[in-house]
């Protein structure tokens, strides 16, 4: 096998019933050559079959590669596990159970190329219904990436970057346990700028009771741990940090909203969430300090640090 170009890489965690379907939108995508991607797979524990399904395709089809652990720590570490062994030029994380349009990696590729960017976005959709990228779909180009994946509150997969961004990025934020609020925004933090893909190329199975992101709670408090290390980085520009605060407010706001305690009164954190939007209002470091502690209080929150 000669070097792959791209790298699909996934944390799996029993999806015994459904990866197949995953592997086979990989398998079936048009325009690039097979010999020329490999799939990785980070299992995090699974207890369901899930690494003797994938082992037993791995045995018919030598681009598979699988990892397996025995103990469960969550999707952002095994997804940068993942990253670490990929040897493609350009990574695409998938979940082990949504799905890509048949020609989601060639229009990836193309709009990497066509706009000479390093980071590339689509829209995502949750169903089966796994439609075909438009070739004439409008895409954005942005030359502050952060700022605009900060304001589009991209908070999801669906991209194709670079290796060399990722690795410059250090993957998810292996402090927060699901990846998808971090991820976009330290990839965008180093890509500079990205490009935007108006349709959608990323397709989210539909919710059940087993789904991360049925936990709003967790979602909320997982969101502002992604940004709050982003907010005094010298790479941010203005606008960056505003989109940023903006995102904190509101997550504050949200969580309390949500049911999260031990959080300010609801009042108070509305009033904040309006002053923010009518007046710019922020939050100081001793503010962001003080809500951090409040967080890391909160019940029943996967940590990459606790058991499963």
């Amino acid at each position: 096998m000669t070097k792959p170009v791209i790298s699909y890489i996934s944390a799996l965690y029993n999806k015994a019933d459904v990866v197949l379907q995953t592997l086979t939108c990989l398998r079936n995508q048009t325009d690039i050559d097979p010999e020329a991607v490999e799939l990785i797979f980070c299992d995090d524990a699974s207890s369901d079959g899930s690494v003797e399904v994938l082992q037993a395709e791995a045995r018919k089809d030598h681009r598979i590669k699988l990892i397996t652990n025995d103990r469960n720590v969550g999707p952002s570490i095994r997804l940068n596990q993942a990253a670490e062994m990929a040897q493609g030029s350009y990574i695409l994380p998938i979940d082990a159970d949504d799905l890509l349009p048949q020609n989601a990696t060639a229009i990836l590729m193309n709009c990497i190329k066509k706009y000479n960017v390093p980071l590339v976005f689509g829209e995502t959709k949750r169903g089966l219904n796994c439609t075909n990228i438009s070739a004439t779909a409008k895409v954005l180009k942005a030359d502050d990436a952060l700022a605009f994946c900060a304001k589009r509150q991209i908070v999801h997969m669906g991209f194709l970057v670079e290796k060399e961004i990722w690795r410059a990025a250090s993957g998810a934020n292996e402090k927060v346990f699901i990846q998808d609020q971090s991820l976009p925004l330290r990839l965008s933090m180093e890509a500079s700028k990205l490009a935007y893909i108006e349709d959608t190329v990323y397709w989210l199975r539909p919710a059940n009771g087993d789904n991360l992101s049925r936990n709003k709670i967790q979602q909320h408090h997982d969101r502002f741990f992604s940004l709050l290390p982003l907010l005094g980085n010298e790479k941010a520009s203005a606008a960056a940090h505003d989109a940023m605060m903006r995102q904190i407010i509101s997550t504050l706001w949200k969580l309390r909203r949500d049911g999260g305690k031990p959080l300010p009164h609801m009042s108070w954190a509305f009033i904040r969430y309006m002053l923010n939007r009518s007046l710019s209002y922020t939050l100081s470091d001793q503010s962001l300090v003080g809500m951090s502690e409040k967080l890391r209080q909160l019940p029943e929150i996967r940590r990459p640090d606790s058991e499963a």
